[in-house]
């Protein structure tokens, strides 16, 4: 049994064509259409840096976008106006529920008690070893 790895469609990879279009001819697949930029009109720019007055008069994209910065404006006022009621902060926090563990029940971490299996143990004897040898061989020098 042949297994083809290095093959495809049949031919070796030299054979084929490097592009599919040389294979299909000149049928042409998707491609992509550059849309045109949807630019701002200078006049809506100063208008919305405060250099003019509102613009009017203005037609298809220009009107819409005026349209747009002139309701976000309003809909921006409103919110900063807005004001959270005095007693929801307090509804908020006592609908939290209470914490897991009190802070008077914690115990440092050299006061816990500290569990080992066998092989932690053997572990840990076997660094402190080799550290000791270590030690003493720089001692010795």
């Amino acid at each position: 049994m042949l297994d083809r790895h290095n093959e495809r469609d049949g031919r070796a990879e030299r054979e084929r064509p490097l592009r599919p279009s040389d294979e299909m001819g000149n049928v042409r697949g998707e491609r992509e259409v550059p849309l045109s930029p949807v630019a701002t009109p200078d006049v809506i720019n100063r208008w919305l840096d405060g250099e003019l007055p509102e613009p009017t008069g203005l037609r298809g994209d220009a009107a819409r976008s005026v349209e747009f910065w002139r309701r976000l404006g309003e809909e921006t006022d409103k919110r900063r106006r807005m004001m959270t009621p005095a007693h929801l902060p307090e509804k908020i926090m006592a609908s939290l529920p209470p914490l897991a563990t009190p802070q008077t029940s914690m115990v440092p971490w050299y006061r816990k008690d500290m569990k080992l299996n066998p092989m932690m143990a053997l572990a840990a004897g076997a660094a402190l070893f080799t550290l000791g040898l270590v030690a003493a061989q720089a001692l010795l020098r």
